[in-house]
């Protein structure tokens, strides 16, 4: 994995990187021949590359370094424990928990409006490492519109949604919160 070539350019600049799925169903044919390449295998995909920058200890030896994943990081809100767990026998020269690693990145709210994984990736990450997102120009119309509005009755407290909504995104541009 080369990315750690590139992420002193990440800690000087203050434009974030951006991880989406490239669409190729995390390069399985398990995925790709039945027809998920977008449904499953994208957050696959977002799933295993954070996991590739938190196992290479990018977010611990750059702490200034910003990283959005899309889709709220695929998967990785439902596996912090796990991921702690299996740490010491399968990848022990981690620096850091993948749970605390991962509270280092952001994520945006694209969930397709499905509140349970909005609240369990702000119980994983905490909502301050929410930034609204939209899917757009991929969603649009009523899809579009529901991936904002949803924010504020998925669950989350108003000051969440707040954050979400208002204030998390001037985190992640390095700019002064409104």
């Amino acid at each position: 994995m080369r990315i750690d070539v590139h992420a002193h350019l990440w800690t000087a600049g203050t434009r974030p990187a951006y991880i989406h799925p490239a669409g190729e169903g995390a390069a399985s044919p398990l995925i790709t021949e039945h027809d998920m390449t977008w449904m499953v295998g994208a957050p696959v995909e977002d799933t295993v590359a954070v996991m590739h920058l938190i196992l290479a200890g990018l977010p611990a030896r750059y702490p200034r370094m910003r990283v959005l994943a899309s889709h709220l990081g695929g998967a990785l809100s439902l596996l912090p424990r796990r991921l702690d767990n299996h740490l010491a026998f399968e990848s022990p020269r981690t620096p850091e928990r993948p749970s605390v690693a991962a509270r280092r990145l952001w994520y945006d709210t694209v969930s397709h409006v499905h509140p349970p994984a909005l609240v369990a990736a702000a119980a994983s990450f905490g909502a301050d490492r929410l930034v609204l997102g939209t899917d757009f120009p991929y969603e649009d119309g009523e899809v579009f519109l529901r991936a904002v509005d949803h924010i504020a009755d998925s669950g989350l407290t108003p000051e969440e949604a707040t954050m979400i909504l208002d204030t998390n995104a001037a985190g992640l541009l390095g700019l002064s919160a409104p």
